[in-house]
């Protein structure tokens, strides 16, 4: 696999049989809504190639509703990680044999049993999920192969560690470093997370220091997991009333294709959902709208052969926001990911181009 270049982990992947760890996952076959078709290890090599091709897996849709034609749809919720994406992960967190690690999202296990392949027992793994549906099979699954670490089901945002790990390896992506989870990291240590769902694929690289912050910059290569269940999602029908007439605006509708400015922009606006769509009497007019978890919303409407123009709904200043962040963006030659860093202290977290000494610092809302 061209993702990992390290000796150690190519054995890894080579020697841990992923299909042991998904008996059945759901293949997109597209349409609107999503049709999921189902494959278990009765369906023989239709179900064997996939697993081991450099894909995510779908593991579980909620609500599932079974269509009449054998396909399902639903949400996903849970699945197994692209492998590239994990060996970005294994890669980055630097593991040595000796460390004490937290597997934070256990899912189908697969990882756990990655990491465990480098570590010498199955005593300096614990690995952690909220769901019993996923952590009772995963155990299940590792004990097939002769792992035994502890694993718990949990909040991993909120639950009491009782104990520091050189290693906190996060596959949910989350809102935010819980105060919890930044004390779980012995000084020293590292803690690898995707932050600022549902926007952004920002994968943070942070060590922990003897002061107790945590400190690094974002990985080049990105990277976006399923945000940790527990809160409830945007509701289009919280969504507050739209002001009486559009303004004109200068964000491009393809400011929002561009990943490293949702990543900036989604740090600046937690918990945003970005939702494209279209005018159903011009479907040549498209929009791009932000929706706030209190319901405030903002959307840029972009009709062909006129210039663009942004209306929005509540009173928190969403389209603001997206304007003062476009132009910074611009006048600072659009950087990437890796030139942003972050410092998680207990009074918060901080943003930083370049360098944590420099004056492009912000305090991020939360």
């Amino acid at each position: 696999m061209g993702a990992v270049p390290s000796g150690h982990w190519h054995r890894a992947f080579t020697e841990t049989p992923r299909h042991v760890f998904v008996p059945e996952y759901f293949l997109s076959r597209g349409g609107v809504p999503t049709r999921w078709q189902k494959l278990t290890a009765g369906d023989g090599h239709n179900w064997l190639w996939p697993v081991y091709e450099n894909n995510t897996l779908v593991t579980r849709l909620q609500p599932i509703t079974e269509e009449g034609d054998g396909f399902f749809t639903g949400v996903p919720t849970s699945s197994s990680t692209q492998p590239s994406l994990t060996a970005r992960m294994l890669e980055a967190s630097e593991l040595a044999p000796a460390d004490e690690v937290l597997d934070a999202g256990t899912g189908t296990g697969y990882q756990a049993a990655l990491l465990l392949h480098r570590l010498h027992s199955s005593a300096q793994l614990v690995s952690a999920d909220i769901d019993p549906d996923l952590t009772d099979p995963a155990r299940r699954a590792l004990a097939s192969l002769g792992h035994t670490p502890e694993i718990v089901t949990t909040d991993i945002r909120t639950h009491d560690w009782g104990r520091r790990f050189t290693k906190v390896i996060v596959t949910c992506a989350l809102s935010e470093v819980t105060e919890t989870l930044r004390s779980a990291v012995a000084p020293g240590g590292r803690l690898i997370a995707n932050l600022f769902p549902p926007m952004s694929g920002g994968l943070a690289v942070l060590d922990a220091k003897e002061d107790g912050r945590l400190e690094g910059r974002f990985h080049a290569n990105g990277g976006s997991y399923m945000a940790a269940r527990g809160k409830t999602p945007p509701d289009d029908s919280l969504a507050a009333e739209v002001s009486t007439e559009g303004l004109p605006t200068d964000v491009p509708v393809d400011a929002f294709d561009d990943y490293h400015f949702t990543f900036l922009l989604a740090a600046h606006l937690p918990g945003a959902q970005l939702q494209y769509g279209t005018d159903d009497d011009s479907p040549a007019t498209v929009m791009r709208r932000l929706v706030m978890p209190n319901g405030d919303w903002a959307e840029g409407v972009y009709v062909p052969g006129s210039g663009p123009y942004a209306r929005e709904g509540g009173d928190t200043g969403v389209w603001g926001t997206v304007e003062r962040w476009w132009s910074w963006y611009l006048a600072h030659d659009r950087p990437t990911w890796d030139r942003f860093g972050l410092t998680v202290t207990y009074e918060g977290h901080a943003l930083w181009l370049d360098s944590p000494e420099n004056k492009q610092s912000w305090r991020l809302p939360v």
